[in-house]
């Protein structure tokens, strides 16, 4: 951009708009009619005998000397004339507006030193300044409106009428739009555009005046609308990241559940080949009943182990689908818990295992699917447990219509941060010591809860862990215990 030039012309003639002291902004929508506005303003002052300052483009001042030409404009008087140059890109105003905007004092003395020597020449001053127009051109609103404070600062020391000028074609936008309505508050006088200040008749006025508001309220409305429209994508573009982080955390446990399905599922095939393999070579060899009848048991716990892993499978399945059914029927819920026990006393001998219950205790319960529960609580409870700690299986009718069943051990417990996720499916408490797939608890709990009961856990002050499943009874009140304690102990203990 030309270097910024300011000039004070000599006094000429009595002013024809504007005070002693104002500051008005004129907005244009063309070169042509900015250049004739500021002519008209500078030379009523320079025919007045007043001073002049003018800080604009070289292009704007070449056009606003044109015109005092044309005008035949008489220059009377004394005059002083200077120029800034701006730093940076050569004949760049935004660089000098932009130095002194960073330090007002250096403003107040470059562009005051100026005022003050026009203004001793003269009686009256007016000064005509492009800076903030440029600025705004240039994006750089906030600096807009800090120099309109800066000259109304300079106002407060110095006599001066001050003119503003903005393009309005360049002021579009709903940032602009609100830098044009500080810009009209900074101001003691605003001047509309040509196409408005052409209109004399008061009607063609009030008409102008109002196609203008319904424009406004038009692009008030179509602002509202963007803005629901951005909060609907914002809220869109949430929605799809939650789901995407969804989907990878997703597709994250799937490929973990299957690295330790794969890892899971191999130890007991592996055993099963490998026993298969012994006992018929113990058979071909001539071995003894024994041998064969051993390695035939451990294949046959393997299997059983398969068995378990497949049905927790298919029970996820099944659930996840909505497809899994109770088959209810009225049941003996102490036959149940305790025989449950003793198959639990059979499979290990490491821990004594203690049953509290009435004689009987009834509710409507799907069978197969209750004892899953209690085979899963009491395996965990075992394999959580270090050996030789006591299990203690506690069977009561809590109300007249409430049976609770709960399970408690003495073993590791669960960490406090980790309790919260102990019933998600795939989640493992203790992952780096004990294998599992984490699915037992979490298929646990959807069973009791398709039986309208509910399980929860709770950690007892002196460690370990206790279950509490409740579910409905079939008595209207409650049972008496029998008072006594059925304590079954391990197989090693009898």
């Amino acid at each position: 951009m030309p270097t910024s030039n300011i000039g004070v012309s000599a006094p000429v003639s009595d002013s024809d708009r504007g005070s002693v002291s104002e500051h008005f902004v004129q907005f244009y929508e063309s070169d042509a009619y900015l250049q004739n506005a500021v002519g008209e303003y500078i030379g009523a002052a320079l025919t007045a005998g007043d001073a002049a300052v003018v800080v604009a483009t070289e292009e704007h001042r070449l056009g606003i000397e044109s015109y005092l030409q044309s005008a035949k404009r008489g220059h009377r008087g004394g005059a002083a004339a200077g120029q800034i140059h701006s730093a940076g890109r050569r004949g760049d105003p935004l660089h000098v507006s932009g130095r002194w905007l960073s330090d007002p004092a250096r403003f107040a003395e470059v562009v005051g030193g100026i005022i003050a020597q026009a203004g001793a020449v003269a009686n009256r001053l007016r000064v005509f300044g492009e800076m903030v127009a440029l600025l705004a051109l240039d994006g750089n609103l906030s600096a807009v409106v800090q120099l309109e404070k800066l000259w109304n600062r300079l106002r407060e020391r110095y006599t001066f009428s001050l003119f503003c000028a903005y393009p309005m074609d360049r002021l579009d936008g709903e940032a602009l739009g609100q830098l044009l309505k500080e810009v009209c508050d900074d101001h003691c006088h605003v001047i509309p555009a040509e196409s408005y200040a052409a209109l004399t008749n008061s009607d063609d006025q009030l008409r102008a005046i109002t196609v203008l508001q319904q424009k406004a309220a038009w692009l008030e409305a179509e602002i509202r609308e963007r803005e629901r429209a951005e909060a609907r994508l914002r809220a869109a573009l949430t929605a799809e990241h939650a789901a995407r982080e969804e989907a990878e955390a997703a597709l994250h446990a799937r490929d973990e559940f299957l690295s330790a399905a794969a890892h899971e599922l191999k130890t007991p095939i592996t055993s099963l080949s490998g026993f298969a393999q012994l006992a018929i070579r113990n058979l071909k060899n001539g071995g003894t009943p024994e041998q064969v009848a051993r390695a035939l048991g451990i294949i046959q716990a393997k299997s059983d182990t398969l068995t378990r892993l497949l049905t927790q499978l298919l029970d996820i399945s099944q659930l996840e689908s909505g497809s899994l059914m109770l088959n209810r029927r009225p049941t003996d819920l102490v036959q149940l818990v305790t025989r449950v026990v003793g198959e639990a006393l059979h499979n290990s001998d490491k821990h004594a295992i203690a049953l509290v219950a009435p004689s009987s205790l009834e509710a409507t319960v799907d069978l197969l699917r209750l004892e899953q529960v209690l085979t899963n609580l009491l395996d965990n409870a075992v394999k959580y447990s270090p050996e030789g700690c006591p299990i203690e299986v506690v069977l009561t009718q809590s109300d007249e219509s409430t049976v609770q069943l709960s399970v408690r051990d003495q073993g590791l417990g669960i960490p406090p941060d980790r309790r919260a996720h102990i019933f998600e499916r795939f989640y493992q408490a203790h992952t780096r010591t004990y294998s599992g797939w984490g699915l037992g608890l979490h298929i646990s709990r959807q069973i009791v809860e398709l039986h309208g009961g509910e399980i929860r856990v709770d950690f007892p002050d002196d460690g370990g862990t206790r279950f509490l499943v409740s579910l409905r009874s079939l008595r209207t009140t409650p049972s008496q215990s029998t008072g006594t304690e059925e304590v079954i102990r391990t197989l090693a203990e009898r």
